[in-house]
């Protein structure tokens, strides 16, 4: 198998990907507005499945423009992103009218992510934008009215999350070469079999009985296109081309997904803000909310990678990078949807399901990022990744009892700041204890 990776030196997104994340930009907000609407069993489980669902359609383009480099083209891009922009624009009404045309373009966006990739070829990083197995269940809700579609739709992504999760680079890649070499062999074999029973129809003078002529039949690759016998399998490659993106490059638009989802915290604050009664608790609150924004950046994105907050951009592998990157990504959505909310009444106390929905996202993310620092730690031999852990998971524990404990007698404000506290904690013990820099022999965590 023939490997091919980019070298491009000092590259950044370009102006077309950054044009692809503004579609980002309405979609944090348009599920924020979801979650706000409904935070109970029901709203949070579809919340999750749009959430993941526009995600992997980024993801996926991402991975092409990362791919692709300078040879990406607008056209793919720009379809993608009007996809995307539909399914946000469903949204509101996805749980009605809508549903089906968030599932349509979402199906739509799939095939298209998986279409620039030529046959032979096989992503590394990202599998799944190759295996459109999990779109079938979308495909089949069509057919489908109430809680059924969802529930569709969540099997879908699952199957996508579990091909992100399970199936490796390597043995994907295994198991495309052996399909290769097996229907190679097919069409030799068909071939042989098809000159010689021309052969045989020569002899017995029979006409009319030789067989399909070139252009007849369709294509085994699944162009549908015929194809000429006499070509054999000249147009086939003999070996799987496996394709390895741009680390550097992938870091960096990984990146700015975090900050976008952390700018549309920042959006919801100042728009709950002017809309707010401004006194002193308003004005705490958004100090508050605007210390743990701020820390959040220098912990996930200045110092972090892949929304994981202080991990050297390469310690893990691209291939791990994704799925870290969802859930980080996810719980810092969460996280910023509810601040929003906060600056309604700052002096008043969260409910008791608001407050919860707060501490799992929060917890999330930070003991996330405990756990990522640990494994690598053990792995390195490296007491720097465990003093790491503890910094992220100790203050993380600590704030999420106090909020428990004091419970309503803590107004939203204080709640803030208790968060903001343990994040500050956190950046502050790391400017003493700072991740090695990655290097091109450090181990990945795959």
């Amino acid at each position: 198998m023939t490997t091919a990776e980019h070298t491009e030196a000092d590259r950044h997104a370009s102006w077309l990907e950054l044009f692809f994340d503004l579609v980002v930009v309405a979609g944090i907000g348009t599920l924020a507005h979801l979650l706000h609407a409904d935070h109970g069993p029901g709203g949070l489980a579809l919340y999750a499945i749009a959430f993941v669902a526009f995600w992997l359609v980024w993801a996926c383009f991402t991975t092409y423009g990362n791919i692709a480099g300078e040879a990406t083209r607008a056209r793919p891009m720009l379809l993608g992103m009007a996809a995307l922009a539909v399914m946000m624009a469903a949204v509101p009404e996805i749980n009605g009218e809508h549903a089906t045309a968030f599932s349509i373009a979402y199906v739509i966006g799939r095939i298209l992510a998986s279409r620039p990739f030529q046959r032979g070829t096989v992503v590394l990083d990202l599998p799944v934008v190759q295996a459109l197995g999990g779109v079938v269940p979308w495909m089949v809700s069509w057919w489908f009215d109430g809680s059924v579609v969802y529930i569709l739709w969540a099997i879908g992504l699952a199957i996508d999350v579990g091909v992100l999760l399970l199936i490796s680079g390597p043995r994907l890649a295994q198991n495309a070469q052996e399909h290769l070499d097996g229907l190679r062999d097919r069409i030799d074999g068909g071939e042989r079999r098809g000159r010689a029973g021309r052969r045989d129809a020569a002899r017995s003078g029979r006409r009319g009985r030789a067989g399909r002529g070139p252009g007849e039949g369709a294509d085994l690759l699944g162009s549908g296109r015929g194809r000429d016998p006499r070509r054999g399998d000249r147009d086939l490659p003999e070996t799987v081309r496996t394709l390895a993106g741009d680390e550097a490059h992938l870091g960096e638009r990984l990146g700015l997904f975090v900050i976008i989802v952390l700018g549309e915290g920042m959006i919801q604050a100042v728009a709950a803000a002017g809309e707010a009664t401004w006194d002193v608790d308003l004005l705490l609150a958004g100090a508050g909310t605007f210390a743990l924004l701020v820390t959040l950046w220098a912990l996930a994105v200045r110092g972090g990678y892949a929304g994981v907050a202080l991990l050297a951009t390469g310690a893990v592998s691209p291939r791990a990078a994704w799925p870290l990157h969802l859930v980080t990504t996810g719980a810092l959505a969460t996280l910023v949807a509810v601040l929003g909310g906060v600056l309604v009444e700052p002096g008043e106390s969260l409910t008791a399901d608001v407050r919860w929905l707060l501490l799992v996202a929060f917890g999330l993310y930070g003991l996330l990022g405990a756990v990522v620092h640990l494994v690598l730690g053990i792995r390195r031999a490296d007491p720097r990744g465990r003093q790491t852990a503890l910094l992220l998971a100790v203050p993380t524990l600590v704030a999420g009892a106090v909020i428990v404990i004091a419970g309503d007698r803590l107004a939203a404000v204080g709640q803030v700041w208790v968060l903001a506290a343990a994040l500050l904690v956190s950046y502050a013990g790391s400017v003493r204890v700072s991740p090695r820099p990655a290097d091109t022999g450090a181990p990945h965590l795959a």
